[in-house]
């Protein structure tokens, strides 16, 4: 009886062992985590030579372990079990920090990325004022805008026994804005117009962008800079009572909470505005017809995708006010919120974020349409990142 009893263990186990493997292997997967926003494992493609080096089994290991059924429901489960019962306060990389912040551990990987961006601060400004010349010569005028990260602005919300990398980022922007200073390059820095402003509102909690409030002021500096230091013939900003700001009900779907499976309670929400004077104008979004300024579903709880549609690879916003001068933004996905405010002022303004425009690189860009400005706005965690936004050739 006891043997009989063994077996049937053992048999279980190999069932077990061998089945969920192939009941892996067999399922439909997915090719992006957006709950861990990164790209999963492919399914591993046999060959002789990887075979025999230890590859293709290397490659199943990192499969399984990415499309294993009930994965997501395990990484939750998991989740919840630290939250809630072991109170821990780091989980899937994500530090639960002061004020019900949520902000990003740094990991080995992710720290020696920001090493390598600091030390190439130096070709990427040399870049820049190669790209300001280009742009000199086409008739327009560069200006970088500079932005914390929310991790950077909020700093100071680790607890003590995280690192929280304050010696990294005061050493990147004193880098970044002197070299910008000795190229004469126009800048804008606007984690000096934060501090100085003194408002702790100015980014979200639970995601890694600004809030609305913070986006706004962006936009003042921004078009204050263009017409005092440029004598741009623009409109004022528009002032806060010029605007309709609508706040939605529901509580946004932060990316650092998406980490952490949405299980972070929260009751932070997301603003929008919209010119109580409103102008006409044609946009296209990647070549189609699209009116849109925010993407919104009342039925779902909405995430900084809102603005703009999310990421895109190239929107044009025609207001056919060939008086004004033209505007040309690239950058990351801090932009998007800005976006909606910035184009008010122009005659035609396009958006390109480079990670995705493909058709032809930015200088060919700029040849080609000419604008009157260009704006590169980036975080500060990617100030000297030499690829997507900082890639101009």
């Amino acid at each position: 009886m006891k043997k009989f009893l063994r077996y049937k263990i053992i048999l279980i186990f190999l069932l077990v062992i061998f089945a969920i493997p192939i009941l892996t292997a067999m399922r439909y997967n997915v090719n992006v985590s957006n709950i861990e926003n990164r790209t999963l494992a492919p399914l591993p493609q046999y060959s002789n030579e990887r075979l025999l080096n230890g590859q293709y089994f290397s490659e199943w290991e990192n499969y399984i372990s990415d499309h294993i059924i009930g994965r997501d429901y395990l990484i939750k489960s998991y989740t919840l079990l630290n939250m809630k019962v072991l109170g821990k306060h780091k989980i899937n990389n994500i530090i639960i920090g002061k004020e019900d912040t949520l902000l990003p551990f740094y990991t080995e990987e992710l720290s020696n990325n920001l090493e390598y961006y600091l030390n190439n601060l130096n070709a990427m400004t040399e870049n820049m004022k190669n790209l300001q010349n280009h742009i000199k010569a086409n008739g327009g005028e560069f200006y970088f805008v500079g932005l914390p990260g929310q991790s950077s602005f909020f700093k100071s919300r680790y607890q003590n026994y995280f690192e929280n990398k304050e010696g990294y980022f005061v050493e990147n922007e004193n880098k970044m804005f002197n070299n910008l200073e000795k190229n004469n390059i126009n800048y804008i820095n606007m984690n000096e117009v934060f501090k100085k402003d003194q408002n702790n509102e100015n980014y979200l909690k639970t995601d890694h962008h600004f809030s609305f409030k913070g986006s706004y002021r962006t936009y003042v500096e921004i078009i204050d800079r263009l017409r005092n230091d440029l004598g741009l013939d623009i409109g004022k900003p528009l002032d806060i009572e010029e605007l309709d700001i609508v706040t939605l009900d529901k509580p946004i779907l932060g990316s650092r909470n998406r980490q952490l499976y949405f299980l972070h309670p929260t009751d932070e929400k997301v603003s929008i505005a919209y010119p109580r004077t409103p102008i006409d104008y044609e946009k296209y979004t990647n070549g189609v017809l699209d009116p849109k300024l925010y993407y919104i579903n009342n039925d779902e709880n909405p995430s900084y995708n809102i603005y703009m549609g999310g990421d895109q690879k190239e929107i044009i916003i025609d207001t056919n006010r060939e008086d004004l001068p033209n505007l040309l933004i690239f950058g990351d996905s801090f932009t998007n919120a800005l976006e909606p405010l910035l184009y008010y002022h122009f005659n035609e303004t396009r958006i390109l974020d480079l990670r995705h425009y493909k058709e032809m690189n930015l200088y060919e860009y700029i040849g080609l349409h000419k604008p009157t400005v260009v704006l590169m706005i980036r975080d500060d965690l990617n100030y000297g990142n030499p690829e997507g936004n900082g890639k101009f050739q």
